[in-house]
């Protein structure tokens, strides 16, 4: 406890608060929101041909109208929660349950053995909603192990080698012929870590969560809300979620993960104080007993006893040691010298770093062997990374500057001598998703001169004794970028704040732990912020890092916290572009609409692209095994994220028992590349 309260940690238990029960205002729920989408849509069938009589812009009218024919069509099934019964389930539904998808994984891998990984700082909650929830961690016990309608939650049942569909909770599944109707069968086996059997109720209890007011959810709130036309539960095991519009690839938009509604019976207004520590059960392989968070320490997560898919096709090569502990390692200098020593059991984050690869990995325990290293090339694209500019802030609200800093922000050179050439610049948001292909823009170039123009334009054309810029009220072109305090981050942006001096332009720099600094990035606190958020294949998602409803609040001015606009960027032609990306029906209309967004966030410089790798690197103890043949699969984004891995017991004694005696192995460096269809060993 006392470790908590050193780190501003509240450890409240269960015991800690009065019972409650919220099942009666959960069930309640359905028909309430029924008659509220009603309501809505009423109000607005009254009022769209009052503004379509008023309207004199014939596209803004053609834009009304087609409106008011969406919400007549809405009118004529309004339900967003239908109960229905098992024979009202089309009978002509084509079931498949993706048994014709490869295996994942190597039947060689061994179960057992504890997985020591480590994080930068302990999570801020144990919470995968509301407040402070969608930090780093949040991968870790969400994204990466638990399960989903198909698929484990983290690909959204999109198979990790072909990208085709394959079962998770549900064992089968059928689409409409209009392409907006998904069926799903819940699998008979599907169990949660305390053995409760997963049921359609649980899917429905989600959808409550996410649309309440109790937690900060502002994403999930407009997402479930507007993303979703219609869930209908036809008993116990089968259930459909119907999309507003037919979608290429259907399943993946319909899917999602379940709330145990035994384990949130709770929920109400007090849930993110209530939930903050409890430790929820899970349907994935792994559940984190309450005695192993060790607060500032570590957290373990522990393999679920008889874990009900532990046998089936997709997954039972996967998820191989019995414990991963994640230990709390605040000092980066810290993680080099762990590994070394053998109390860490691979590294990933850090390998990234040219000097790490390249020099600092020149050690002894590499070349004997006790070490290995590989480089493994990855299909799908890799981060958003990059300064995310917040527009609501002065003097960034000036377009002219955010131009200017685009040209003075020399991530060129940040390529070119800090990372060794060893990344390539970003030149769009959605860049590199294969369905689409990349958007025809290129970022732009680090140039003084140009810079200056932008400058002068928005009034800084005074340089002072410092070389910063001021304008004529003699304030100066100085603007403080918040970033992660990590080595290699440190390091880019301080080549950063050197260059941009050249054009005139002061970046302050101010690193903060990576809880805190999202913490303070996402309540929109920040002038620029060096943000790499993971990407989302098979598509991207304009709506949620750019549109006006992830801002600001209804009134148009106060932000909107806890939410991925970090850049505050509110304008009608991003809104209406990435909702129609959103209710794009065909891959040719998502690629147009996505390359028109990325357009007008370079034409608007509200994000100055960074740099990306088509490929990761990791270090990892012999006893550390991967897929001989493949190491890992293609459409992955770091080397653990598929649980393919496993922990090799008589190996690792092996090694132990080397290092006594000075005994050597061959040393080991190889390079993965599915998009040549190759690998090697060097």
């Amino acid at each position: 406890m006392l470790i908590a309260a050193l780190f501003g940690i509240s450890t409240l238990s269960a015991a800690d608060f009065p019972p409650y029960d919220g099942t009666k205002e959960r069930d309640a729920f359905w028909s309430f929101y029924n008659h509220k989408v009603l309501e809505d849509l009423q109000s607005q069938e009254k009022d769209l041909p009052e503004q379509i009589a008023k309207e004199a812009d014939a596209a803004k009218k053609a834009e009304l109208e087609a409106e008011l024919t969406t919400v007549r069509e809405r009118l004529k099934m309004p339900e967003y929660f239908t109960f229905a019964k098992p024979e009202d389930v089309p009978a002509d539904l084509k079931w498949e349950d993706g048994m014709n998808e490869p295996e994942i994984g190597d039947p060689n891998a061994k179960k057992g053995g504890t997985m020591r990984l480590y994080i930068l700082s302990f999570p801020p909650t144990l919470r995968i909603l509301g407040e402070n929830s969608n930090s780093s961690f949040r991968g870790y016990q969400a994204d990466e192990v638990e399960m989903a309608l198909l698929g484990s939650f983290g690909d959204t049942g999109l198979h990790p080698e072909t990208g085709g569909f394959y079962p998770g909770i549900a064992n089968q599944w059928a689409v409409s012929a209009d392409n907006r109707t998904v069926y799903f069968r819940i699998d008979p086996e599907a169990r949660y870590s305390d053995g409760v059997p997963v049921e359609v109720d649980d899917f429905f209890n989600r959808v409550y969560m996410e649309l309440s007011e109790y937690p900060k959810n502002p994403f999930g709130n407009e997402y479930f809300a507007t993303q979703f036309h219609n869930f209908t539960r036809y008993d116990a095991r089968t259930m459909s979620v119907t999309l507003p519009e037919p979608k290429p690839l259907a399943p993946y938009f319909a899917g999602f993960s379940p709330y145990p509604r035994h384990f949130y019976s709770e929920f109400g207004p007090d849930f993110e104080q209530r939930y903050q520590w409890r430790s929820r059960p899970t349907t994935g392989p792994y559940v984190i007993h309450e005695e192993d968070i060790n607060f500032g320490r570590s957290v373990t997560f522990t393999r679920v006893k008889d874990w009900w898919a532990k046998d089936h096709k997709f997954y039972r090569h996967r998820y191989n040691a019995d414990r991963i502990v994640y230990r709390v390692v605040r000092l980066q200098e810290k993680v080099l010298e762990l590994f070394r020593q053998g109390e860490l059991d691979a590294e990933e984050l850090m390998m990234g770093i040219p000097e790490y690869w390249y020099e600092k990995l020149e050690i002894p325990e590499v070349h004997k062997g006790y070490i290995n290293k590989a480089k493994f090339y990855r299909v799908w694209p890799s981060s958003y990374a990059g300064l995310w500019l917040n527009t609501a802030v002065p003097p960034l609200n000036n377009k002219e500057v955010r131009l200017g800093l685009s040209f003075a922000t020399n991530y060129q050179k940040v390529i070119d001598f800090d990372l060794r050439g060893d990344f390539q610049r970003l030149n769009a948001f959605a860049q590199g998703y294969t369905l689409l292909g990349n958007p025809p823009i290129q970022s732009r170039p680090f140039d003084v001169q140009k810079a200056r123009e932008h400058f002068a334009q928005a009034g800084y054309t005074k340089l002072g004794n410092d070389g910063v810029l001021m304008n004529d009220k003699g304030q100066r072109l100085s603007v403080t970028i918040l970033h992660r305090k990590v080595e290699l981050i440190q390091k880019v942006m301080q080549r950063l704040k050197e260059e941009a001096i050249k054009a005139g332009l002061e970046y302050k720099l101010e690193g903060m732990d990576t809880t805190a600094y999202f913490q303070k990035a996402t309540q929109k606190k920040h002038q620029a912020v060096s943000v790499a958020f993971g990407t989302s294949p098979p598509l991207p998602d304009h709506f949620q890092y750019f549109h006006s409803k992830q801002a600001y609040m209804d009134d148009g001015k106060t932000p909107k916290t806890n939410t991925n606009n970090l850049t505050s960027f509110a304008d009608p032609r991003m809104d209406k572009l990435s909702d129609e990306e959103r209710h794009a029906t065909s891959i040719e209309e998502f690629r147009a609409k996505s390359h028109a967004c990325d357009q007008i966030i370079h034409d608007e410089a509200i994000w100055i692209p960074g740099y990306e790798q088509n490929y990761y690197r990791v270090a990892y103890w012999r006893w550390v095994k991967w897929p001989e043949k493949t190491f890992n699969l293609p459409i992955s984004d770091l080397p653990l994220q598929y649980h393919v891995h496993w922990i090799d017991e008589e190996v690792k004694r092996e090694t132990e028992a080397a290092i006594r005696s000075g005994k050597t192995f061959p040393e080991t460096d190889q390079v993965f590349d599915h998009n040549l269809k190759s690998g090697g060993t060097k």
